[in-house]
């Protein structure tokens, strides 16, 4: 996996909705990527829904591809940007509350479970609200400082 950053954005951001199964794309995106030896999108991490203290971050990754320390090195990319360059105090993740593997995820990503909207999806399912704050990030052990 190689961490690519903004490359390709709209195409990261297409891949992304295609994996997560979203129809319409956000207005404004922000899009940062990792890819494979053979330039397949492998993590895909858009960032939609700005506002001055909140971001909304959406993942989509091909888990089998991702290694450990290439994993770490792309989410502490990714929130260096919301944290450190956007100045947002929180960043919010969203999902469906029967995707056990996904919200594993976003715990070890060091996103807290705040809320769940019930019967929010269109099969029925709950959607399940996380959220990080910024202080929360930086005392992470994933926390790498910018130098």
């Amino acid at each position: 996996m190689r961490y690519i950053g903004f490359d390709r954005e709209d195409a990261a951001e297409m891949w992304a909705r295609k994996k997560l199964g979203l129809v319409n794309p956000p207005e404004f995106f922000r899009a940062m990527s990792a890819v494979d030896a053979d330039g397949q999108f492998v993590c895909v991490v858009v960032l939609t829904n700005f506002s001055m203290y909140n971001i909304d971050v959406n993942i989509a990754m091909e888990t089998k591809k991702m290694r450990p320390k290439e994993t770490v090195n792309m989410f502490n990319a990714v929130f260096t940007f919301i944290f450190e360059q956007l100045n947002m105090r929180r960043a919010t993740g969203l999902t469906g509350g029967n995707k056990v593997k996904a919200r594993k995820a976003i715990e070890q990503f060091g996103f807290k479970q705040e809320g769940v909207m019930r019967k929010a999806l269109k099969d029925g399912e709950d959607l399940v609200v996380y959220g990080i704050l910024a202080d929360e990030y930086k005392n992470h052990n994933w926390y790498r400082p910018c130098l």
